[in-house]
């Protein structure tokens, strides 16, 4: 699995996800012995536990240099796919970011929504 986004000014236009009742999470971990990246995944479809990970989502902007991200997360309203935004969970890097409506959004990540994200990696 690759995640491919350009860098681009950011804007605060924000997919509505508001409907999503599961979210995949993908992570970058380590690399194997042949140099392909370790991808795990994890989904989640407490109701609950959907909310929380949607209510992280915040509308203040972020502007970047680096577009760099240690995950991804998929919105679905049951099997329909909503939106996929990257994030980076790593110190100084806070933010998700998705492509929307044709531009590149990127919005802050509070180092607690970070650690609620990390947290689904075990």
């Amino acid at each position: 699995m690759t995640f491919l986004f350009s860098c681009s000014q950011t804007m605060t236009d924000l997919p509505d996800i508001s409907q999503a009742n599961i979210v995949k999470l993908y992570y970058k971990m380590d690399f194997d012995s042949t140099g392909r990246q370790i991808i795990k995944s994890k989904v989640v479809t407490d109701s609950k536990i959907v909310n929380g990970i949607r209510d992280i989502i915040s509308s203040d902007s972020f502007t970047y240099i680096y577009c760099t991200s240690t995950g991804s997360m998929s919105f679905y309203k049951d099997s329909l796919l909503i939106s996929t935004m990257v994030f980076n969970t790593d110190t100084g890097q806070l933010h998700i970011a998705c492509n929307h409506n044709g531009k590149l959004v990127a919005v802050k990540l509070s180092e607690d929504n970070a650690k609620l994200l990390d947290s689904f990696k075990n």
